[in-house]
Protein backbone atom coordinates (compact mmCIF):
# COMPACT_ATOMS: atom_id res chain seq x y z
CA UNK A 1 0.00 0.00 0.00
CA UNK A 2 1.55 3.25 -0.84
CA UNK A 3 1.20 5.44 2.58
CA UNK A 4 2.31 8.66 1.73
CA UNK A 5 3.75 10.48 -1.25
CA UNK A 6 6.12 13.93 -1.21
CA UNK A 7 6.45 15.69 -4.43
CA UNK A 8 8.94 18.30 -5.07
CA UNK A 9 10.00 20.62 -7.73
CA UNK A 10 7.84 18.36 -10.56
CA UNK A 11 6.09 20.80 -13.14
CA UNK A 12 3.91 23.64 -11.39
CA UNK A 13 4.63 21.62 -7.78
CA UNK A 14 6.66 22.91 -5.72
CA UNK A 15 6.26 20.53 -2.65
CA UNK A 16 3.34 18.53 -2.12
CA UNK A 17 2.59 15.73 0.40
CA UNK A 18 -0.14 13.23 0.14
CA UNK A 19 -0.91 10.58 2.96
CA UNK A 20 -3.24 8.07 1.50
CA UNK A 21 -4.90 5.45 3.26
CA UNK A 22 -6.42 1.79 2.64
CA UNK A 23 -9.57 1.28 0.40
CA UNK A 24 -10.27 4.11 -2.20
CA UNK A 25 -8.41 7.24 -2.61
CA UNK A 26 -9.88 9.94 -4.65
CA UNK A 27 -8.02 12.82 -6.16
CA UNK A 28 -10.63 15.37 -7.94
CA UNK A 29 -10.37 18.97 -9.02
CA UNK A 30 -11.36 21.63 -12.17
CA UNK A 31 -9.82 20.20 -15.50
CA UNK A 32 -6.01 21.04 -15.87
CA UNK A 33 -5.60 21.78 -12.38
CA UNK A 34 -2.66 19.25 -12.36
CA UNK A 35 -4.11 16.33 -11.17
CA UNK A 36 -2.27 14.10 -13.53
CA UNK A 37 1.00 15.45 -12.67
CA UNK A 38 0.48 13.51 -9.48
CA UNK A 39 -0.31 10.59 -11.30
CA UNK A 40 3.17 11.68 -13.01
CA UNK A 41 5.02 11.43 -10.08
CA UNK A 42 3.69 7.74 -8.57
CA UNK A 43 5.20 6.80 -12.39
CA UNK A 44 8.37 7.88 -12.09
CA UNK A 45 8.99 6.00 -8.27
CA UNK A 46 7.84 3.00 -9.92
CA UNK A 47 10.63 3.20 -12.44
CA UNK A 48 8.80 5.36 -15.23
CA UNK A 49 10.48 7.61 -17.44
CA UNK A 50 11.94 11.02 -16.68
CA UNK A 51 12.98 13.52 -18.00
CA UNK A 52 14.11 17.54 -17.40
CA UNK A 53 11.49 18.83 -18.67
CA UNK A 54 8.87 17.90 -15.59
CA UNK A 55 11.53 19.65 -13.67
CA UNK A 56 10.08 23.20 -12.02
CA UNK A 57 11.16 26.39 -13.66
CA UNK A 58 14.01 27.91 -11.76
CA UNK A 59 14.88 24.88 -9.89
CA UNK A 60 17.47 22.38 -10.03
CA UNK A 61 16.37 19.50 -9.62
CA UNK A 62 12.91 17.28 -9.20
CA UNK A 63 12.27 14.70 -6.20
CA UNK A 64 9.94 12.11 -5.27
CA UNK A 65 9.41 9.90 -2.10
CA UNK A 66 6.89 7.35 -1.98
CA UNK A 67 6.54 5.25 1.07
CA UNK A 68 4.78 1.73 1.42
CA UNK A 69 3.47 -0.43 3.55
CA UNK A 70 3.62 -4.33 2.56
CA UNK A 71 2.32 -7.33 3.78
CA UNK A 72 4.04 -10.39 4.42
CA UNK A 73 3.51 -11.66 0.57
CA UNK A 74 5.07 -8.65 -0.80
CA UNK A 75 8.08 -8.66 0.93
CA UNK A 76 9.13 -12.07 0.68
CA UNK A 77 8.17 -11.38 -2.98
CA UNK A 78 10.25 -8.03 -3.03
CA UNK A 79 13.56 -9.34 -0.91
CA UNK A 80 13.71 -12.52 -3.26
CA UNK A 81 14.36 -10.27 -6.39
CA UNK A 82 17.50 -9.88 -5.10
CA UNK A 83 19.51 -12.60 -3.32
CA UNK A 84 22.35 -10.06 -2.25
CA UNK A 85 20.04 -7.11 -1.28
CA UNK A 86 17.16 -7.72 1.65
CA UNK A 87 15.91 -4.05 1.34
CA UNK A 88 12.56 -4.71 3.09
CA UNK A 89 12.86 -4.74 7.06
CA UNK A 90 10.96 -6.64 9.52
CA UNK A 91 8.07 -4.18 9.94
CA UNK A 92 7.27 -3.78 6.11
CA UNK A 93 8.23 -0.78 5.45
CA UNK A 94 9.83 0.33 1.67
CA UNK A 95 10.90 4.09 0.82
CA UNK A 96 11.41 4.47 -2.88
CA UNK A 97 12.83 7.84 -3.31
CA UNK A 98 13.42 9.36 -7.08
CA UNK A 99 15.26 12.27 -8.26
CA UNK A 100 16.21 13.58 -11.39
CA UNK A 101 18.51 16.59 -12.59
CA UNK A 102 18.90 19.46 -15.32
CA UNK A 103 20.88 17.17 -17.49
CA UNK A 104 18.14 14.28 -17.28
CA UNK A 105 20.13 12.14 -15.11
CA UNK A 106 18.31 9.79 -12.41
CA UNK A 107 19.35 8.14 -9.44
CA UNK A 108 17.03 5.94 -7.71
CA UNK A 109 16.86 4.90 -3.91
CA UNK A 110 15.35 1.92 -1.73
CA UNK A 111 15.15 2.25 1.71
CA UNK A 112 18.19 4.57 1.27
CA UNK A 113 20.24 1.66 -0.86
CA UNK A 114 21.08 3.25 -4.03
CA UNK A 115 19.72 1.19 -7.31
CA UNK A 116 19.72 0.85 -10.83
CA UNK A 117 16.37 1.46 -12.40
CA UNK A 118 15.55 -2.05 -14.01
CA UNK A 119 15.33 -3.24 -9.91
CA UNK A 120 13.23 -0.35 -9.24
CA UNK A 121 10.92 -1.25 -12.38
CA UNK A 122 10.87 -4.78 -11.59
CA UNK A 123 9.58 -3.94 -7.68
CA UNK A 124 7.43 -1.31 -8.77
CA UNK A 125 5.28 -3.94 -10.77
CA UNK A 126 4.89 -5.95 -8.14
CA UNK A 127 3.56 -2.84 -6.10
CA UNK A 128 1.33 -0.71 -8.37
CA UNK A 129 -0.79 -1.17 -11.05
CA UNK A 130 -1.02 1.86 -12.99
CA UNK A 131 -3.92 2.16 -15.39
CA UNK A 132 -4.60 5.27 -17.82
CA UNK A 133 -1.79 6.92 -20.00
CA UNK A 134 1.08 4.87 -17.86
CA UNK A 135 3.75 2.26 -18.08
CA UNK A 136 3.18 0.55 -14.99
CA UNK A 137 -0.26 -1.68 -16.30
CA UNK A 138 0.70 -5.37 -15.37
CA UNK A 139 -2.02 -6.57 -17.31
CA UNK A 140 -0.57 -4.79 -20.72
CA UNK A 141 2.65 -6.72 -19.67
CA UNK A 142 1.59 -10.05 -22.20
CA UNK A 143 4.07 -12.05 -20.21
CA UNK A 144 1.85 -11.93 -17.12
CA UNK A 145 -1.24 -12.99 -19.21
CA UNK A 146 -0.35 -16.95 -18.83
CA UNK A 147 0.06 -15.97 -14.89
CA UNK A 148 -2.89 -13.91 -14.09
CA UNK A 149 -5.16 -16.67 -16.18
CA UNK A 150 -3.49 -19.82 -14.42
CA UNK A 151 -4.45 -17.98 -11.21
CA UNK A 152 -7.80 -18.71 -11.62
CA UNK A 153 -7.27 -22.26 -12.34
CA UNK A 154 -6.74 -22.79 -8.54
CA UNK A 155 -4.89 -25.49 -6.65
CA UNK A 156 -4.89 -28.06 -9.87
CA UNK A 157 -3.12 -25.42 -11.76
CA UNK A 158 -0.41 -24.36 -9.36
CA UNK A 159 -0.18 -28.13 -8.77
CA UNK A 160 0.71 -28.38 -12.86
CA UNK A 161 2.98 -25.70 -12.65
CA UNK A 162 4.92 -26.82 -10.20
CA UNK A 163 5.43 -30.46 -11.59
CA UNK A 164 6.28 -28.32 -15.09
CA UNK A 165 8.74 -26.19 -13.71
CA UNK A 166 10.35 -29.15 -11.81
CA UNK A 167 10.59 -31.24 -14.75
CA UNK A 168 11.61 -28.52 -16.98
CA UNK A 169 14.56 -27.26 -15.23
CA UNK A 170 15.62 -30.92 -14.74
CA UNK A 171 15.03 -31.77 -18.52
CA UNK A 172 17.45 -28.66 -19.20
CA UNK A 173 20.21 -29.31 -17.15
CA UNK A 174 20.42 -33.03 -18.35
CA UNK A 175 20.05 -31.84 -22.12
CA UNK A 176 23.07 -29.10 -21.60
CA UNK A 177 25.04 -31.49 -19.99
CA UNK A 178 24.75 -33.94 -22.68
CA UNK A 179 25.49 -31.66 -25.10
CA UNK A 180 28.46 -30.46 -23.34
CA UNK A 181 29.46 -33.85 -23.26
CA UNK A 182 29.21 -34.98 -26.74
CA UNK A 183 30.74 -31.26 -27.98
CA UNK A 184 33.80 -31.94 -25.98
CA UNK A 185 34.25 -35.69 -26.98
CA UNK A 186 37.27 -34.72 -28.82
CA UNK A 187 38.51 -32.07 -26.82
CA UNK A 188 38.35 -34.26 -24.01
CA UNK A 189 40.15 -36.99 -25.89
CA UNK A 190 42.60 -35.21 -26.70
CA UNK A 191 43.13 -33.66 -23.18
CA UNK A 192 42.98 -36.91 -22.07
CA UNK A 193 46.22 -38.50 -24.31
CA UNK A 194 48.07 -35.18 -23.21
CA UNK A 195 47.55 -35.89 -19.78
CA UNK A 196 48.36 -39.37 -20.08
CA UNK A 197 51.61 -38.63 -21.79
CA UNK A 198 52.63 -36.46 -18.82
CA UNK A 199 51.56 -38.85 -16.55
CA UNK A 200 53.94 -41.68 -18.18
CA UNK A 201 56.77 -39.15 -18.19
CA UNK A 202 56.45 -38.57 -15.01
CA UNK A 203 55.94 -41.72 -13.75
CA UNK A 204 58.81 -43.64 -15.79
CA UNK A 205 61.51 -41.12 -14.38
CA UNK A 206 60.73 -42.81 -10.75
CA UNK A 207 61.35 -39.68 -8.79
CA UNK A 208 62.79 -39.80 -5.01
CA UNK A 209 62.61 -37.24 -2.95
CA UNK A 210 65.82 -34.97 -2.68
CA UNK A 211 67.44 -37.46 -5.51
CA UNK A 212 68.44 -34.20 -7.33
CA UNK A 213 70.95 -32.75 -4.36
CA UNK A 214 71.92 -36.10 -3.58
CA UNK A 215 72.84 -36.93 -7.08
CA UNK A 216 74.21 -33.63 -8.02
CA UNK A 217 76.67 -34.20 -4.80
CA UNK A 218 77.96 -37.29 -6.26
CA UNK A 219 78.24 -35.91 -9.80
CA UNK A 220 80.80 -32.81 -8.25
CA UNK A 221 83.17 -35.91 -6.62
CA UNK A 222 83.32 -37.91 -9.62
CA UNK A 223 84.12 -34.81 -11.86
CA UNK A 224 87.09 -34.30 -9.27
CA UNK A 225 88.04 -37.70 -8.14
CA UNK A 226 91.37 -37.26 -9.34
CA UNK A 227 92.34 -34.51 -7.68
CA UNK A 228 90.08 -35.91 -4.45
CA UNK A 229 92.08 -38.97 -3.99
CA UNK A 230 95.54 -36.98 -4.88
CA UNK A 231 94.48 -34.31 -1.98
CA UNK A 232 93.76 -37.22 0.93
CA UNK A 233 96.76 -39.38 -0.21
CA UNK A 234 99.08 -35.86 0.37
CA UNK A 235 97.16 -35.24 3.67
CA UNK A 236 97.47 -38.98 5.18
CA UNK A 237 101.57 -38.91 4.25
CA UNK A 238 102.08 -35.82 6.07
CA UNK A 239 99.72 -36.19 9.08
CA UNK A 240 100.65 -40.06 9.38
CA UNK A 241 102.74 -41.15 7.63
CA UNK A 242 105.69 -39.00 7.14
CA UNK A 243 109.30 -40.04 5.52
CA UNK A 244 112.91 -40.61 4.67
CA UNK A 245 113.82 -37.15 5.43
CA UNK A 246 111.11 -35.67 7.44
CA UNK A 247 108.20 -36.95 10.48
CA UNK A 248 105.03 -36.85 10.00
CA UNK A 249 102.65 -34.40 12.29
CA UNK A 250 101.55 -37.86 13.92
CA UNK A 251 105.94 -38.19 15.18
CA UNK A 252 105.94 -34.42 16.02
CA UNK A 253 102.90 -34.96 18.41
CA UNK A 254 104.03 -38.00 19.65
CA UNK A 255 107.64 -36.32 20.27
CA UNK A 256 105.89 -33.54 22.05
CA UNK A 257 104.09 -35.73 24.30
CA UNK A 258 107.03 -37.30 25.31
CA UNK A 259 108.92 -34.25 26.53
CA UNK A 260 106.32 -32.94 28.41
CA UNK A 261 105.50 -36.11 29.82
CA UNK A 262 108.87 -36.07 31.54
CA UNK A 263 107.98 -32.62 33.25
CA UNK A 264 104.29 -32.96 33.74
CA UNK A 265 104.81 -33.89 37.30
CA UNK A 266 106.63 -30.74 37.91
CA UNK A 267 103.61 -28.38 37.27
CA UNK A 268 99.88 -29.17 37.36
CA UNK A 269 99.75 -26.95 34.08
CA UNK A 270 102.00 -29.11 31.94
CA UNK A 271 100.11 -32.15 32.76
CA UNK A 272 96.96 -30.55 31.43
CA UNK A 273 98.97 -30.03 28.26
CA UNK A 274 100.31 -32.77 27.94
CA UNK A 275 96.55 -34.29 28.55
CA UNK A 276 95.81 -32.09 25.87
CA UNK A 277 97.66 -33.40 23.68
CA UNK A 278 96.89 -36.81 23.76
CA UNK A 279 93.18 -35.94 23.07
CA UNK A 280 94.62 -34.20 19.88
CA UNK A 281 96.61 -37.44 18.89
CA UNK A 282 93.77 -39.58 19.50
CA UNK A 283 91.77 -36.96 16.91
CA UNK A 284 93.93 -37.51 14.71
CA UNK A 285 93.80 -40.92 14.36
CA UNK A 286 90.21 -40.23 13.63
CA UNK A 287 90.80 -38.14 10.95
CA UNK A 288 93.26 -39.87 9.23
CA UNK A 289 91.39 -43.13 9.49
CA UNK A 290 88.69 -41.58 7.46
CA UNK A 291 91.00 -39.93 4.65
CA UNK A 292 92.19 -43.40 4.37
CA UNK A 293 88.29 -44.59 4.52
CA UNK A 294 87.26 -41.77 2.06
CA UNK A 295 90.03 -41.82 0.01
CA UNK A 296 89.38 -46.04 -0.82
CA UNK A 297 85.79 -45.33 -1.35
CA UNK A 298 86.88 -42.52 -4.13
CA UNK A 299 86.63 -44.40 -7.65
CA UNK A 300 87.80 -42.82 -11.53
CA UNK A 301 84.13 -44.09 -12.79
CA UNK A 302 83.27 -42.59 -15.76
CA UNK A 303 80.67 -45.12 -16.36
CA UNK A 304 78.88 -43.81 -13.22
CA UNK A 305 80.00 -40.51 -13.64
CA UNK A 306 77.72 -40.76 -17.27
CA UNK A 307 74.78 -42.60 -15.42
CA UNK A 308 74.57 -39.49 -12.43
CA UNK A 309 75.13 -37.17 -15.45
CA UNK A 310 71.98 -38.80 -17.23
CA UNK A 311 70.11 -38.74 -14.37
CA UNK A 312 70.49 -35.13 -13.58
CA UNK A 313 69.57 -34.27 -17.08
CA UNK A 314 66.45 -36.15 -16.99
CA UNK A 315 65.55 -34.81 -14.13
CA UNK A 316 66.33 -31.60 -15.05
CA UNK A 317 64.22 -31.40 -18.40
CA UNK A 318 61.23 -32.81 -16.35
CA UNK A 319 61.42 -29.47 -14.22
CA UNK A 320 61.53 -27.06 -17.37
CA UNK A 321 58.38 -29.18 -18.20
CA UNK A 322 56.95 -29.32 -14.45
CA UNK A 323 58.33 -27.68 -12.06
CA UNK A 324 61.39 -26.34 -10.43
CA UNK A 325 61.94 -29.13 -7.93
CA UNK A 326 61.13 -32.76 -7.39
CA UNK A 327 58.08 -31.73 -4.70
CA UNK A 328 56.76 -29.50 -7.53
CA UNK A 329 56.78 -32.05 -10.47
CA UNK A 330 55.23 -34.47 -8.11
CA UNK A 331 52.94 -31.91 -7.00
CA UNK A 332 51.92 -31.23 -10.29
CA UNK A 333 51.73 -35.21 -11.42
CA UNK A 334 48.77 -35.56 -8.51
CA UNK A 335 46.90 -32.75 -10.07
CA UNK A 336 47.10 -33.88 -13.80
CA UNK A 337 46.12 -37.49 -12.11
CA UNK A 338 43.08 -35.47 -10.71
CA UNK A 339 41.99 -34.01 -13.48
CA UNK A 340 42.19 -37.39 -15.73
CA UNK A 341 39.87 -38.43 -12.71
CA UNK A 342 37.13 -35.71 -13.47
CA UNK A 343 37.62 -36.39 -17.43
CA UNK A 344 35.47 -39.10 -17.52
CA UNK A 345 33.63 -38.97 -20.84
CA UNK A 346 31.52 -42.41 -20.93
CA UNK A 347 29.13 -44.04 -22.94
CA UNK A 348 27.47 -45.42 -20.50
CA UNK A 349 26.75 -42.24 -19.10
CA UNK A 350 25.76 -40.72 -22.18
CA UNK A 351 23.31 -43.39 -22.69
CA UNK A 352 22.20 -42.94 -19.07
CA UNK A 353 21.36 -39.19 -20.10
CA UNK A 354 19.38 -40.21 -22.95
CA UNK A 355 17.09 -42.39 -21.28
CA UNK A 356 16.91 -39.51 -18.08
CA UNK A 357 15.76 -37.03 -20.88
CA UNK A 358 13.58 -39.16 -22.45
CA UNK A 359 11.65 -40.06 -19.26
CA UNK A 360 11.33 -36.65 -18.79
CA UNK A 361 10.22 -35.25 -21.93
CA UNK A 362 7.40 -37.71 -21.78
CA UNK A 363 6.61 -36.39 -18.15
CA UNK A 364 6.35 -32.66 -19.83
CA UNK A 365 4.37 -33.64 -22.54
CA UNK A 366 1.84 -35.34 -20.16
CA UNK A 367 2.17 -32.21 -17.68
CA UNK A 368 1.81 -29.44 -20.78
CA UNK A 369 -0.67 -31.52 -22.50
CA UNK A 370 -2.97 -31.63 -19.28
CA UNK A 371 -2.12 -28.27 -18.72
CA UNK A 372 -3.29 -26.77 -22.10
CA UNK A 373 -6.52 -28.45 -21.60
CA UNK A 374 -7.11 -26.93 -18.65
CA UNK A 375 -6.44 -23.50 -19.36
CA UNK A 376 -8.78 -23.90 -22.44
CA UNK A 377 -11.71 -24.57 -20.63
CA UNK A 378 -10.19 -21.31 -17.97
CA UNK A 379 -9.77 -19.10 -21.04
CA UNK A 380 -13.90 -19.53 -21.90
CA UNK A 381 -14.83 -18.80 -18.62
CA UNK A 382 -12.79 -15.83 -18.67
CA UNK A 383 -13.69 -14.39 -21.93
CA UNK A 384 -17.71 -14.93 -20.74
CA UNK A 385 -17.04 -12.66 -17.29
CA UNK A 386 -15.03 -10.32 -19.20
CA UNK A 387 -17.67 -9.72 -22.23
CA UNK A 388 -20.16 -9.52 -18.93
CA UNK A 389 -18.14 -7.28 -16.98
CA UNK A 390 -17.50 -5.35 -20.04
CA UNK A 391 -20.80 -5.05 -21.07
CA UNK A 392 -22.03 -3.07 -16.92
CA UNK A 393 -19.04 -0.37 -18.31
CA UNK A 394 -21.11 0.11 -21.43
CA UNK A 395 -18.78 -1.67 -23.38
CA UNK A 396 -21.55 -3.40 -25.40
CA UNK A 397 -20.70 -5.42 -27.78
CA UNK A 398 -17.17 -5.71 -26.98
CA UNK A 399 -15.17 -9.02 -27.80
CA UNK A 400 -12.56 -10.41 -25.56
CA UNK A 401 -10.88 -13.12 -26.55
CA UNK A 402 -7.88 -15.41 -25.19
CA UNK A 403 -5.04 -15.97 -27.86
CA UNK A 404 -3.72 -19.30 -26.91
CA UNK A 405 -0.93 -20.41 -29.60
CA UNK A 406 1.18 -23.24 -29.63
CA UNK A 407 4.56 -23.17 -31.97
CA UNK A 408 6.12 -25.78 -33.56
CA UNK A 409 9.99 -26.68 -32.91
CA UNK A 410 12.47 -28.98 -33.66
CA UNK A 411 14.18 -29.38 -30.43
CA UNK A 412 10.85 -28.86 -28.57
CA UNK A 413 8.61 -31.41 -26.92
CA UNK A 414 6.78 -33.99 -28.82
CA UNK A 415 2.33 -33.74 -28.61
CA UNK A 416 0.25 -35.77 -30.49
CA UNK A 417 2.93 -36.67 -32.97
CA UNK A 418 4.08 -32.84 -33.50
CA UNK A 419 7.20 -31.11 -31.62
CA UNK A 420 6.42 -27.64 -29.94
CA UNK A 421 8.15 -24.74 -28.62
CA UNK A 422 8.12 -25.72 -24.77
CA UNK A 423 9.01 -23.45 -21.75
CA UNK A 424 8.86 -23.83 -17.90
CA UNK A 425 5.29 -22.36 -17.95
CA UNK A 426 4.12 -24.96 -20.98
CA UNK A 427 3.61 -24.52 -24.68
CA UNK A 428 1.19 -22.22 -24.85
CA UNK A 429 1.81 -18.69 -25.62
CA UNK A 430 -0.96 -16.55 -24.42
CA UNK A 431 -2.05 -13.11 -25.15
CA UNK A 432 -5.76 -10.90 -24.30
CA UNK A 433 -7.49 -9.42 -27.31
CA UNK A 434 -9.82 -7.39 -27.56
CA UNK A 435 -12.29 -5.30 -30.05
CA UNK A 436 -13.93 -2.65 -28.01
CA UNK A 437 -16.15 -1.59 -31.27
CA UNK A 438 -17.82 -3.30 -33.37
CA UNK A 439 -16.52 -4.39 -36.78
CA UNK A 440 -13.10 -3.69 -35.66
CA UNK A 441 -10.99 -7.00 -35.79
CA UNK A 442 -9.53 -8.61 -32.16
CA UNK A 443 -6.05 -6.67 -31.48
CA UNK A 444 -4.21 -7.54 -28.53
CA UNK A 445 -5.01 -5.58 -25.38
CA UNK A 446 -1.27 -3.74 -25.13
CA UNK A 447 -2.24 -1.78 -28.26
CA UNK A 448 -5.25 -0.57 -27.14
CA UNK A 449 -4.95 3.55 -27.71
CA UNK A 450 -7.81 4.94 -25.85
CA UNK A 451 -6.74 5.71 -21.79
CA UNK A 452 -10.99 5.78 -20.73
CA UNK A 453 -11.19 2.01 -22.77
CA UNK A 454 -7.48 1.12 -21.52
CA UNK A 455 -8.86 1.98 -17.41
CA UNK A 456 -12.26 0.31 -18.10
CA UNK A 457 -10.95 -3.05 -19.45
CA UNK A 458 -8.69 -2.92 -16.40
CA UNK A 459 -11.14 -2.69 -14.29
CA UNK A 460 -13.32 -5.09 -15.03
CA UNK A 461 -10.19 -7.75 -15.49
CA UNK A 462 -9.27 -6.46 -12.21
CA UNK A 463 -12.40 -6.89 -10.85
CA UNK A 464 -12.01 -10.71 -11.87
CA UNK A 465 -8.69 -10.97 -10.88
CA UNK A 466 -8.85 -9.11 -7.58
CA UNK A 467 -8.91 -12.82 -5.60
CA UNK A 468 -5.67 -14.00 -7.02
CA UNK A 469 -4.27 -10.54 -8.48
CA UNK A 470 -1.13 -9.75 -6.01
CA UNK A 471 -0.58 -6.43 -6.63
CA UNK A 472 -2.01 -4.19 -3.55
CA UNK A 473 -2.72 -0.85 -5.03
CA UNK A 474 -4.56 0.26 -8.03
CA UNK A 475 -4.43 3.57 -9.45
CA UNK A 476 -6.80 4.57 -11.74
CA UNK A 477 -6.75 7.75 -14.39
CA UNK A 478 -9.26 8.76 -17.02
CA UNK A 479 -11.59 5.84 -16.25
CA UNK A 480 -14.53 8.05 -17.02
CA UNK A 481 -13.54 9.76 -19.94
CA UNK A 482 -17.40 10.25 -22.05
CA UNK A 483 -18.96 8.28 -18.80
CA UNK A 484 -22.58 9.21 -18.30
CA UNK A 485 -24.55 8.93 -14.97
CA UNK A 486 -25.70 5.56 -15.01
CA UNK A 487 -22.08 4.03 -16.50
CA UNK A 488 -20.85 6.72 -13.36
CA UNK A 489 -22.83 4.36 -10.68
CA UNK A 490 -21.58 0.78 -11.91
CA UNK A 491 -17.79 2.14 -12.36
CA UNK A 492 -18.04 3.52 -8.94
CA UNK A 493 -19.45 0.62 -7.40
CA UNK A 494 -16.48 -1.66 -8.95
CA UNK A 495 -14.48 0.56 -7.79
CA UNK A 496 -15.51 0.57 -4.36
CA UNK A 497 -16.01 -3.13 -4.17
CA UNK A 498 -12.20 -3.69 -5.06
CA UNK A 499 -10.83 -0.97 -2.40
CA UNK A 500 -12.36 -3.89 0.00
CA UNK A 501 -9.70 -6.05 -0.41
CA UNK A 502 -7.00 -3.85 -2.55
CA UNK A 503 -5.81 0.01 -1.97
CA UNK A 504 -7.42 2.39 -5.28
CA UNK A 505 -6.30 5.54 -6.01
CA UNK A 506 -8.62 7.23 -9.08
CA UNK A 507 -8.22 10.50 -10.47
CA UNK A 508 -11.88 11.11 -11.71
CA UNK A 509 -14.94 13.48 -12.19
CA UNK A 510 -17.23 11.42 -11.78
CA UNK A 511 -19.08 12.66 -8.27
CA UNK A 512 -20.61 8.68 -7.85
CA UNK A 513 -16.77 7.74 -7.53
CA UNK A 514 -16.05 10.76 -4.91
CA UNK A 515 -18.87 9.77 -2.71
CA UNK A 516 -17.66 6.29 -2.06
CA UNK A 517 -14.55 7.47 -1.62
CA UNK A 518 -12.67 6.87 1.78
CA UNK A 519 -10.20 9.82 1.31
CA UNK A 520 -11.04 12.78 -0.70
CA UNK A 521 -8.49 15.05 -1.90
CA UNK A 522 -9.31 18.07 -3.85
CA UNK A 523 -6.39 19.83 -6.50
CA UNK A 524 -6.11 23.40 -7.30
CA UNK A 525 -4.06 25.95 -8.96
CA UNK A 526 -3.14 29.23 -7.33
CA UNK A 527 -0.40 31.99 -7.86
CA UNK A 528 2.32 32.84 -5.55
CA UNK A 529 4.89 35.87 -6.59
CA UNK A 530 3.64 35.78 -10.34
CA UNK A 531 4.34 32.29 -10.58
CA UNK A 532 1.56 29.09 -10.73
CA UNK A 533 1.69 26.38 -8.52
CA UNK A 534 -0.58 23.57 -7.24
CA UNK A 535 -2.16 22.32 -4.07
CA UNK A 536 -3.79 19.48 -2.31
CA UNK A 537 -6.70 19.93 0.38
CA UNK A 538 -8.57 17.26 1.75
CA UNK A 539 -12.60 17.41 1.19
CA UNK A 540 -14.73 16.66 4.48
CA UNK A 541 -17.89 17.59 5.44
CA UNK A 542 -19.17 20.80 3.81
CA UNK A 543 -16.01 21.21 1.63
CA UNK A 544 -16.48 17.48 0.17
CA UNK A 545 -20.34 18.36 -0.27
CA UNK A 546 -20.00 21.80 -2.43
CA UNK A 547 -16.80 19.59 -4.53
CA UNK A 548 -19.46 16.73 -5.03
CA UNK A 549 -22.34 19.38 -6.14
CA UNK A 550 -19.38 21.20 -8.02
CA UNK A 551 -18.89 17.62 -10.13
CA UNK A 552 -22.72 17.41 -10.43
CA UNK A 553 -23.51 21.03 -11.86
CA UNK A 554 -19.96 22.81 -12.47
CA UNK A 555 -19.34 26.16 -10.64
CA UNK A 556 -23.15 27.26 -10.83
CA UNK A 557 -23.86 24.99 -8.45
CA UNK A 558 -27.55 25.90 -6.97
CA UNK A 559 -29.35 24.69 -3.32
CA UNK A 560 -30.71 21.78 -5.27
CA UNK A 561 -27.13 19.90 -6.60
CA UNK A 562 -25.97 20.82 -2.89
CA UNK A 563 -29.04 18.39 -1.91
CA UNK A 564 -28.25 15.99 -4.49
CA UNK A 565 -24.53 16.21 -3.41
CA UNK A 566 -25.80 15.65 0.56
CA UNK A 567 -27.64 12.88 -0.59
CA UNK A 568 -25.43 10.99 -2.72
CA UNK A 569 -22.92 11.38 0.06
CA UNK A 570 -25.31 10.28 3.02
CA UNK A 571 -26.24 7.01 0.68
Amino acid sequence: MLFQLNIKNIALIKELNIEFEEGLNVLTGETGAGKSIIIEAIDLILGGHATSDLIRDKEDSLIVEGLFSLSILEKGIINNLNLDLKIVDEEGALLIRREVNKKGRSKCWVNQRLVNLSLLQVIGNFLVDLHGQHNHQSLLDVSKHIDLMDSLGGDKIIKYRKELFDAYRLWREKKKKLFQLIRDREENLKRMDFLKFQLEEIDKASLIKDEDEILEEEEMVLRNAEKIIETMEKANFILYEGGLEQSSVRDYLNEVSTSLGEIASLNQRIAKMKESLKEIGYQLEDIVNEIAEYKDKIELDTQRLKEVEGRLNLINSLKSKYGSTIKEILQFRHKIYQELETINYSEDEVKKLRKDINSLENKISNISYNLSMNRRKIADNLERMVVRELDDLNMKRCQFKVSINHYEDDNGIEINSKKYKIGPKGIDDIEFMISPNVGEKLRPLARIISGGEVSRIMLALKSILSEVDQVSTLIFDEIDSGVGARLGEVIAQKLKNLSEKRQVICVTHLPQIACRSRRHFYIEKYVSNNQTGIRLKEMKGEEQVKEVARMLDGSQMSEITIQHAQKMLNR
